[in-house]
């Protein structure tokens, strides 16, 4: 084997290990388009967290608030009632 044929073998060998992928600049690349891709979407995320529990609270607000309207107008009758039952007692003494 000549030199020239244990260079271009030991250049192609070296052609073969290198792995263009395994380069710390694309290493570099991909670690910055993740954080890229993690500052687009966390807000994202966050905003849709926080819509969800406030409709959830919002939902529960309103439940809340149809139970009292319903128990407000129950004592509105109960007093109502007692009105009446106290103005006919007034007429008998």
């Amino acid at each position: 084997m000549s030199d020239k044929e244990k260079r271009e073998l030991a250049e192609s060998i070296e052609e073969t290990l290198y792995d263009p992928t395994a380069d710390w600049q694309f290493l570099l690349m991909v670690i910055v388009s993740i954080l890229i891709a993690l500052m687009l979407l966390l807000p994202k995320i966050y905003l849709r967290n926080e819509i969800y529990y406030q409709s959830r609270a919002i939902d529960r607000l309103e439940t809340q608030y149809g139970a009292l309207l319903e128990e407000h107008k129950l004592l509105s009758r109960k007093v109502e009632g007692m009105k009446v039952k106290n103005q006919i007692l007034d007429t008998l003494f």
